[in-house]
């Protein structure tokens, strides 16, 4: 497979940093190809794992002319996108390939296409590695938050799916050990990490940061600098998407309080010093207005 008819870029988090804004502006924007699916993760498990795409195939199959009948917040699905969906599930239980993974892009046709996964920022270097020598021309970035606002953002998302215990709130302790020994936030909760292992890994990848900070504040300005990164058309529309379209807005989110915040200031303290070196701008912001 040629690697022009791979992914022309990769977007590797945060989590809880604009993924989901971003994804929007993209789906529906007429210079994009995005996959059905947000978030494949084929390349960050040894044997494929396809439960969602199955789930979107049965969809698909039963009734074509509604594809989007239980398909929230998605473009309606075409037939590039069954083909995909069907090419995708035939890996379940196979082992992971990095050339499967480029082929799964051949659906883009002469659009720009790519994958928006926050699991991407734990990848190993091996893999990292392989994907840029098989993709010279792909770009990579990352859209950085405080790492205390975004792991609090997670909590409160584990919060709402029933995966995060309030009464650990009561106790600093308890709540210190649940930051040092929850493997998702030790996973993606340290930029500064994940972009020196994705620079050690591929020196020579385009690679940039932006700030989740702009997104929220600034989203048009925000979208154009993303698009014009990718080689998109800012002038063109996201369908009826505007710039600061948030579906997640209305989320429930739970009160930070002082004493739970400085608990979370003392343990993100040599993370928000190490992300004001490495990215300057408003990562200096965030380690000053904490006083670290």
């Amino acid at each position: 497979m040629p690697a022009d008819n791979g992914p022309d870029f990769i977007c590797i988090g945060m989590q809880k940093a604009g993924t989901g804004w971003l994804f929007d502006q993209l789906q529906f924007h007429a210079d994009f190809w995005m996959p059905p699916i947000k978030q494949m993760h084929y390349l960050e498990h040894e044997l494929t794992r396809t439960g969602t795409a199955e789930k979107f195939l049965r969809i698909a199959r039963r009734n074509p002319d509604r594809r989007q009948q239980r398909l929230s917040h998605r473009r309606d699905l075409d037939g590039r996108d069954v083909a995909f969906l069907e090419q995708y599930v035939s890996y379940s239980g196979t082992s992971m390939e990095v050339a499967k993974y480029i082929s799964l892009f051949q659906y883009k046709g002469d659009l720009l296409s790519g994958e928006i996964n926050s699991g991407y920022s734990g990848l190993g270097e091996d893999v990292i590695s392989e994907l840029v020598q098989r993709l010279p021309k792909l770009r990579a970035f990352i859209i950085l938050r405080d790492p205390v606002l975004r792991a609090w953002s997670q909590v409160s998302m584990a919060y709402r799916n029933g995966r995060f215990d309030i009464c650990l709130l009561e106790n600093r302790a308890e709540f210190r050990s649940y930051l040092d020994n929850t493997p998702a936030i030790k996973k993606v909760g340290y930029p500064s990490r994940i972009v020196e292992r994705w620079r050690r890994a591929a020196p020579s990848l385009e690679f940039r940061h932006f700030f989740f900070d702009d997104v929220a504040s600034d989203p048009a300005g925000t979208r154009l600098e993303i698009l014009r990164f990718l080689g998109g058309d800012p002038g063109k529309p996201s369908a009826q998407i505007t710039a600061d379209h948030n579906r997640k807005a209305s989320d429930q989110k739970l009160e930070l309080t002082e004493p739970i915040k400085t608990t979370m200031i003392e343990h993100f303290a040599d993370e928000l010093r190490a992300c004001a070196r490495m990215f300057g701008g408003r990562a200096k912001t965030w380690a000053s207005e904490y006083g670290v």
